[in-house]
């Protein structure tokens, strides 16, 4: 697995390496036009949904391990529970483009503010897609690593119930204004939070509809995917 491993962490750092390069060059073209940087929480969450990706990484590694490692790998498993929704929570910033909410006016006088929220929304875009995209491969690691060391059908059984909280994760960040730290750091108020959350409808509608999204997005990614998830048994 070692030389694997290795290689498999080199192509995860040329992933995030040029998809955070990308999507801070928007930013970049963004601050030409307007003369205002207003964009830092996107690079902020871009770098937070890296973190899930690290951890299902080490996840992986550690479940090809002893006894003693796959105890750790259970534990890298909470941890990447508790960071994934980090990932594509990136789609709630939409609400800053719908909102039109401290992002500035046009300082190019051949640029229209309607040609400036068309450029906001595929810079936007990009960000939530690369996010997102990060979150899958993370998914795909973990499932790899839940598969290794409890079987195919707990493997898959183990991925349910992460899907089904990371819509509520989203919805603690976007509405609670909760990151994944405050979990760990206040933990009755996040029992409280969450008690409050799930008899809301209206934050099960929110939670729900993310938790289908990340399902139908993560089948398709396998169904691509799957001749190599087999390589990782081995």
């Amino acid at each position: 697995m070692d030389t694997r491993s290795s290689s498999l962490a080199g192509r995860l750092a040329v992933v995030a390496g040029l998809g955070f390069l990308s999507c801070s060059l928007f930013v970049a073209v963004r601050y030409w036009l307007t003369g205002r940087f207003a964009q830092g929480y996107l690079l902020w969450n871009l770098l937070l949904a890296a973190a899930p990706v690290v951890i299902a990484w080490a996840g992986l590694r550690l479940s090809y391990g002893g006894r003693r490692s796959r105890a750790a790998a259970l534990g890298a498993f909470v941890a990447w529970l508790i960071f994934y929704p980090n990932a594509p929570y990136i789609f709630t910033d939409f609400i800053h483009v719908v909102r039109r909410a401290g992002l500035g006016s046009v300082a190019a006088p051949w640029l229209s503010e309607c040609d400036l929220l068309w450029y906001d929304i595929v810079m936007n875009a990009a960000f939530a897609f690369v996010g997102h995209y990060l979150g899958l491969v993370s998914m795909y690691l973990m499932h790899g690593a839940a598969r290794r060391l409890f079987g195919r059908a707990a493997g898959w059984a183990a991925m349910a119930p992460a899907i089904l909280l990371s819509g509520l994760g989203i919805h603690l960040g976007r509405f609670s204004r909760f990151n994944s730290w405050d979990l760990l750091i206040h933990p009755v108020q996040a029992v409280r939070v969450i008690r409050e959350s799930i008899a809301d409808p209206a934050a099960l509608l929110f939670s729900t509809a993310f938790s289908l999204f990340i399902a139908l997005t993560y089948l398709v990614f396998y169904v691509v995917k799957r001749g190599d998830i087999g390589e990782l048994d081995g």
